[in-house]
């Protein structure tokens, strides 16, 4: 039914097709869509508008959900175009800007685009003492002591994020141990008006010599946990407590959501799964 239904045959026949005022070439994702991923669309207006219209009254005929439209920044001519036959932005990175229109005679199903960006910090101990690694970060004017972190990258896991960022901003290297905390707060200074999780993520360390990244930080040390306990920041107080608590307790006994891999629905699949341990007992 689509002849051009794979990617690499779409720039190779994208102007013949055009100027037939043929069908957009596209895929049609598990949801019933047509995405059109195209690098080198005309510089024609009138082409562009008459291709997609007949694009979108084809798609309509077929019953597809949605369209999708991936609009290199080389081509935004495009894009007022597509917003004059009902387009709107859903996302742009770098590049590229995505834009969607839905099809169907029913509210629109397609989600927003990233509601929440995540956020680690890694309560980094040295077990020899006990110490807790805090840094020093300057926000305007004011000058705080904090957990090391910082955002995750795309895809990446909350454990790993959490020890490449305490890597990079300290230069310890350390061990993911848990996940004692997290946070959400909504309208998050810098967060793009995005809400933010932020996961505390508890970790041993592996090195004890600090090489901070002054670029990032101010300063950077071990402290006792007492005296963390005793800090201006709320967040690093509660931590600090919550460590404390731990120790006394037994970490895994009181505090801390460990990682697990659970097998997926998906055949072959597997996800990470934080969760207090269950201790077996004998029936």
């Amino acid at each position: 039914m689509f002849p051009f239904m794979l990617r690499p045959s779409v720039n190779i026949f994208s102007r013949r097709l055009f100027s037939q005022k043929s069908i957009l070439p596209h895929e049609i994702d598990r949801f019933n869509a047509a995405r059109v991923r195209i690098s080198d669309w005309p510089s024609d207006l009138k082409t562009i508008r008459e291709t997609l219209s007949a694009s979108l009254e084809q798609w309509r005929k077929d019953k597809r959900t949605s369209a999708w439209l991936w609009i290199p920044i080389e081509h935004a001519h495009v894009i007022p175009i597509a917003g004059e036959l009902g387009f709107t932005y859903h996302n742009a990175e770098e590049r590229t800007a995505v834009l969607n229109q839905w099809l169907l005679p029913t509210k629109s199903l397609v989600p927003r685009f990233a509601t929440h960006q995540v956020g680690v910090g890694g309560a980094v101990l040295r077990n020899k003492t006990n110490e807790l690694l805090i840094i020093k970060e300057r926000v305007r004017n004011m000058e705080f002591w904090k957990l090391p972190g910082g955002g995750t990258e795309l895809s990446e896991d909350i454990a790993d994020g959490a020890i490449r960022e305490v890597f990079e901003e300290t230069g310890i290297q350390s061990k993911f141990e848990s996940i004692i905390a997290f946070r959400q707060v909504h309208n998050h200074p810098g967060g793009h008006g995005r809400s933010d999780l932020y996961f505390i993520c508890r970790l041993s360390a592996l090195t004890d010599t600090i090489k901070m990244d002054t670029n990032e930080v101010i300063d950077c040390k071990w402290v006792k946990l007492d005296e963390a306990v005793k800090s201006n920041n709320p967040l690093l107080q509660r931590v600090a407590q919550q460590l404390i608590f731990g120790l006394k307790n037994g970490f895994e006994q009181s505090i801390d959501f460990s990682l697990e891999q659970i097998p997926s629905i998906v055949t072959g699949k597997t996800f990470e799964f934080f969760t207090r341990s269950i201790k077996k007992t004998s029936q």
